[in-house]
């Protein structure tokens, strides 16, 4: 199945997960993780057998860390919750590994991440090209369901770095499932992996 790289551009995107009840949401600076990337643009192409994983690239003046506070309106009552403080990334840059069997336009518009309704999230992608598969040993550069290794190429975990991500089991619930997260040792494609030199024996 053909893997493509393409190049993300939002003025504002917010990724990562709220924890209930709490005051402030941080964003993922680093990663954008496979369930984010993978749903969003499920939603937006309807293509179930659709992976995608991605992170932000380090360039001047791109993925600037910001921070917004707002007071969400209770639907109900019309009454301001407590005051909720955002983290953000504004002029976000980033990478992302598309594998479809269906090919995907060379340029598209789709939303992603939290706070669409504050105008958030607004991400322009453009094709690069055939993603560099070869395989290559180094540290991890985005957040996948361990199960999920496989269709990304990682072919040996050799130091992982374990977390968890919210998987979907139906449009309603869902479950956290093990994930290896950035800096996990791997085998794995170019395109996905830092390479790191051999240790010499």
């Amino acid at each position: 199945m053909p893997f493509w790289e393409y190049e993300l551009h939002a003025q504002t995107l917010c990724l990562g997960e709220r924890i209930k009840g709490g005051l402030f949401r941080p964003c993922d600076t680093h990663v954008i993780r496979y369930s984010a990337a993978t749903g969003a643009l499920r939603e937006r192409f309807g293509w179930r057998d659709l992976h995608a994983t991605g992170y932000f690239v380090e360039k001047a003046g791109y993925n600037q860390i910001e921070y917004l506070v707002y007071s969400p309106r209770d639907d109900i009552s019309d009454l301001s919750k407590l005051p909720l403080t955002v983290q953000f990334l504004a002029d976000a840059l980033g990478t992302i590994i598309v594998k479809s069997q269906q090919a995907l336009p060379e340029e598209f518009e789709l939303s992603m991440g939290a706070l669409k309704s504050q105008g958030f999230g607004r991400c322009h992608f453009r094709q690069r090209g055939e993603a560099a598969m070869e395989q290559v040993r180094g540290r991890l550069r985005t957040r996948v369901p361990e199960h999920r290794a496989g269709e990304f190429e990682i072919s040996k975990v050799v130091g992982p770095v374990y977390g968890y991500l919210f998987e979907p089991t139906a449009p309603d619930r869902g479950e956290y499932v093990r994930s290896l997260f950035e800096g996990s040792e791997v085998y794995g494609p170019r395109c996905l992996v830092e390479e790191q030199e051999e240790e010499a024996a």
